[in-house]
């Protein structure tokens, strides 16, 4: 029998940058609102009253559609979302290796994800792979004399200098 894999995340560190959600999302081409793995965010909230001492926690959640990046897993390279958090707090290995890393401390998760796209959220189709380069559409931008960004700027700031504003 094939050893289980998973996902161990320590989210007492996770600074919810969001770079597994992502590159996630960009290996897979998935659009707007569906994602591989997902950053929740719980908090913040005083844990007693008055005391100033706050709980709050990112925790990346893998979804229905994780397979644990199965093409690069079968070449022996890690998943996207490991590869690329900024912080190191997602760890990919076998589910036994993992427990025993997960009973060293608190705040970690060990996430064990199934890959069930179609129960879990209908047929999927990726419309980002081999696609022709998107052209943004040009914008009109009209003057307005009446308003201005830079008009709380000293006389004596840079931009009076290089003529930026008057």
């Amino acid at each position: 029998m094939e050893a289980q894999v998973g996902l161990l995340i320590d989210y007492e560190y996770c600074t919810g940058c969001q770079s597994c959600e992502v590159t996630c999302k960009e290996e897979h081409g998935y659009p707007v609102g569906k994602w591989g793995i997902h950053v929740l965010e719980e908090g913040p909230w005083e844990i007693e009253d008055g005391t100033g001492v706050f709980n709050y926690n990112y925790v990346p959640v893998p979804t229905d559609l994780c397979d644990l990046c199965a093409d690069r897993t079968g070449k022996g390279r890690e998943p996207m979302c490991v590869h690329h958090c900024l912080a190191n707090v997602i760890t990919y290995g076998r589910i036994e290796d993992l427990a025993k890393k997960a009973a060293t401390k608190g705040k970690q998760v060990l996430w064990v994800p199934q890959y069930k796209p179609l129960e879990a959220k209908g047929e999927f189709v990726a419309t980002k792979k081999n696609r022709p380069a998107e052209v943004a559409a040009p914008v009109e931008i009209e003057s307005n004399d009446a308003w201005s960004t830079a008009a709380h700027r000293r006389s004596d700031d840079d931009h009076f200098e290089l003529g930026l504003v008057e």
